[in-house]
């Protein structure tokens, strides 16, 4: 291929998904573990599921398929819960919002508050019917409605966190230092 270097000298570009996964994964790992110790009663906002949101409507690829199930196993195991329920929630969840994001455009916080809601209300109910059917008891309101509320309510915050973190660490702000 013409102006591609060969030989041993070869500058490697990491794939884009692969470094957000290595940001994620640390990130949701120390997130959960605060959880299910120390803020047990606090309702916090399913940081698992702002990602796979994150990651869905900014690039619809089977890494984000894949990441959505590694936090969702993630989850299941921090959470001591039935092992597998987020992880489907999640992957459907992925995979609804790769196909609603070719017609929705969630680049307000409100759309974003909006669509990251009704996904948590989706997960909440996939994970509800999943439990229920295994005869495990849950409080619809407060494992389902709080959460999708408070969920909601944080996602634009913790999105355009996301979107600052990843322009300081983007390949973009190492042009200047190529050469």
């Amino acid at each position: 291929m013409p102006g591609v270097k060969r030989g041993f000298w070869v500058q490697i570009h990491p794939n884009p998904a692969m470094k957000e996964f290595l940001v994620f994964l640390p990130i949701t790992i120390v997130y959960l573990a605060l959880k299910s110790t120390i803020l047990v009663n606090l309702p916090l906002p399913d940081l698992p599921l702002i990602i796979v949101f994150y990651m869905a409507y900014r690039r619809p690829t089977i890494e984000g398929a894949l990441m959505g199930f590694v936090l969702g196993y993630l989850d299941d195991a921090f959470n001591g819960g039935i092992i597998g329920t987020s992880s489907f929630a999640l992957v459907v969840i992925f995979l609804a919002m790769h196909l609603l994001a070719k017609k929705v455009q969630f680049t307000t916080p409100a759309f974003r508050a909006g669509g990251v809601a009704v996904v948590a209300l989706i997960k909440g109910v996939l994970t509800y019917s999943v439990l229920r059917f295994a005869n495990v008891g849950v409080y619809f309101f407060t494992h389902v409605i709080l959460m999708s509320l408070v969920t909601g309510i944080l996602a634009p915050g913790i999105i355009t966190l996301f979107q600052r973190l990843f322009s300081l660490f983007g390949p973009e702000s190492f042009k200047g230092k190529a050469n």
